[in-house]
């Protein structure tokens, strides 16, 4: 898919996500049952942001396009201000605790750093094998060409006895 498709298709389904949660905020007796919803949110707006990133590395930059990504941002960044404002004001905390739209985002930074760690720990036990592999190769190598080096001895010897 083109960077652009993609971008409409995070915005889109962040559209519907946004209405769904707007319809049902006074419905739902728990957040966890507009806990998808709040997942496509997130997803679409780390899409906009690695879109906007990944053009702003290119060199050829369509103008048009930028702008368009940056507006999209910042509307997403609105409505979900508005959604936060939303869930408070329908699960509201006291003073001294973090607001309900807090510990949500809490939850998927937490869940984030999370994956990012098991991400980097599955690169490096990657790493690991392929480097224990590596070894292994070369001890196998090693021990062939000491066995073939014995072997051309021993023939070498035979052949010294057979001709003397």
């Amino acid at each position: 898919m083109e960077p652009i498709t993609t971008t409409i298709a995070a915005v889109t389904a962040a559209s519907n996500a946004i209405s769904f949660i707007k319809a049902r905020i006074n419905d739902v007796q728990s957040v966890s049952e507009i806990g998808e919803q709040i997942g496509t949110l997130f997803a679409a707006q780390k899409k906009l942001n690695d879109d906007r990133n990944q053009q702003a590395g290119v060199g050829d930059i369509n103008i048009r396009s930028s702008i368009d990504a940056v507006l999209e941002a910042k509307r997403l960044n609105e409505q979900m201000q508005e959604i936060a404002t939303m869930i408070n004001m329908r699960w509201p905390k006291p003073a001294d605790q973090p607001s309900t739209w807090q510990e949500i985002l809490s939850h998927h930074n937490q869940a984030i750093r999370d994956q990012k760690a098991a991400q980097k720990k599955a690169l490096i036990e990657k790493a690991r094998k392929q480097h224990e592999m590596e070894e292994s190769i070369k001890a196998a190598l090693v021990i062939a060409c000491f066995i073939l080096l014995v072997g051309m001895f021993f023939v070498g010897l035979f052949w010294i006895i057979v001709k003397g």
